[in-house]
């Protein structure tokens, strides 16, 4: 035991050098109560050794008639897509590993409160941080846990614009040095659905995130001999080791893991733990299950109590969804306004590749509608406008979302392919809509 201690000491002093030398600083590094390596300038740390941010709103370095600007775009992964909301900050301290398990993550915490210089990039992901002083600078672009770490030279007088290639965020943990990351996500697979084709197309590397199997049709199994699903939903502490988590549509492939206590209480714990669920359309169970939340989303047909009703109950649309949505936030509005063909007049065309969907009838008022579209029942006893995108955050914490449609459809092939070989390589405005909202249920929590 204490040769192993005496290794782990050993690699935790060679780690905290290698940090020393991609900060370009001289801040000082201890272990953390977990045994991994954490960051201060300060030495600020607890009773247990543990790391403790430093102050808010920190004495800036001072300049005058020297101050300079730092211009750029926050982009996706991919290079191409514009982040908005990102936070661009010079920070006071060399910023903290990410802890391995979700929490809450209220904005303002995980490196983004002790900073010398902060904004926020813009709806098309610009960004200008004026009055910075001149000299190597570490800079930091974050949404969440999405975070790229750079080292600029800031010339006097002079306006730096930083290079697409510097501010996009990073394809994989740890892509360019230890402090990049991304949220840690895993995808269950879907008969319908296909959400991993849309965290391919916004850049993340295919092996970035991990897949687990939810799909029982002999047919529509991957060849790649995934873990299975209820691996994950079953062990509570592998669950929360996922910062998001993403739900595709499928059969009634989980009725029986639904119907299991302790899995509907590990899913409960971890959105109050702070994970992130997106579900899409005949999986909504996983939300009509859980006593907590049954009754933040009435589904048809009509209003219904504040507690689960039967598994598959939801009264199912019309066939082939293809309807012009409305776009209720502005600030998505605006972003899907940089790509061709994903919103005209505030309306984007909304396919939903299947043969049918489940349809929401009401929200409760904590529920943030982010589309919405006219809809009808197969039966065609129910019409009107309906919600089709919502989020809720739970306890200002964690984050859940639903929407009604899918984003890419599986083809029914009798042998599937592998992925990624089935995912297309155009964005469609639903792949778009999605994109947004990966980006806004990954990053922190405002809290008013």
């Amino acid at each position: 035991m204490v040769a192993l201690t005496r290794q782990r000491d050993a690699l935790v002093l060679v780690f905290a050098i290698l940090l020393v030398a991609l900060g370009g600083c001289s801040e000082s590094y201890v272990a953390g109560a977990d045994g991994g390596v954490v960051v201060s300038s300060d030495l600020s740390t607890s009773s247990d050794g543990a790391y403790v941010p430093g102050p808010i709103n920190p004495d800036r370095p001072k300049c005058p008639g020297q101050e300079a600007t730092i211009k750029g775009t926050v982009y996706a992964p991919n290079g191409s897509d514009p982040v908005p909301g990102a936070t661009v900050f010079i920070p006071s301290l060399v910023p903290e590993l990410f802890p391995p398990e979700v929490r809450c993550e209220v904005c303002g915490q995980l490196g983004t409160a002790a900073n010398f210089w902060q904004t926020n990039s813009a709806y098309d992901g610009t960004f200008e941080l004026p009055d910075v002083c001149p000299g190597k600078r570490d800079l930091i672009f974050q949404n969440g846990r999405f975070r790229r770490f750079v080292t600029v030279d800031v010339v006097a007088k002079q306006t730096l614009e930083l290079t697409g290639a510097q501010t996009r965020l990073p394809k994989r943990h740890a892509e360019s040095n230890a402090f990049d990351a991304i949220p840690k996500i895993a995808v269950a697979t879907g008969d319908f659905d296909k959400m991993e084709c849309v965290l391919r197309k916004l850049g993340l590397a295919d092996d970035a995130f991990d897949m687990y199997e939810a799909v029982l049709t002999p047919n529509m199994v991957s060849p790649l001999n995934y873990p299975k699903f209820s691996e994950l939903v079953g062990n509570l502490d592998k669950l929360k080791s996922y910062n998001v988590v993403f739900i595709n549509c499928t059969l009634n492939t989980f009725e029986a893991e639904l119907a299991k206590e302790d899995v509907r209480k590990n899913i409960a714990s971890y959105l109050e733990a702070g994970g992130r669920l997106y579900v899409t359309d005949w999986s909504y169970d996983w939300i009509e299950q859980l006593d907590s939340y049954a009754g933040l989303i009435d589904f048809e047909p009509g209003k219904s109590d504040a507690v689960p009703e039967g598994i598959n109950a939801a009264q199912i649309g019309s066939d082939g969804l293809s309807v012009q949505a409305t776009i209720k936030d502005s600030l998505m509005a605006q972003w899907l306004g940089l790509f061709p063909g994903a919103i005209a007049n505030g309306k984007s065309t909304i396919s939903h590749t299947s043969a049918s969907w489940v349809m929401m009838h009401d929200v409760n008022s904590d529920v943030k509608v982010w589309v919405e579209a006219e809809g009808s029942s197969s039966d065609g006893t129910i019409t009107g406008m309906r919600p089709l995108t919502v989020t809720y955050n739970v306890n200002k914490c964690g984050k859940l979302l639903f929407t009604s449609y899918h984003t890419e459809g599986r083809e029914d092939d009798f042998f599937v392919p592998t992925f990624p070989d089935y995912c297309g390589e155009n964005a469609s405005p639903q792949d778009r809509i999605l994109e947004f909202l990966i980006f806004d249920i990954a990053n922190c929590v405002k809290v008013i």
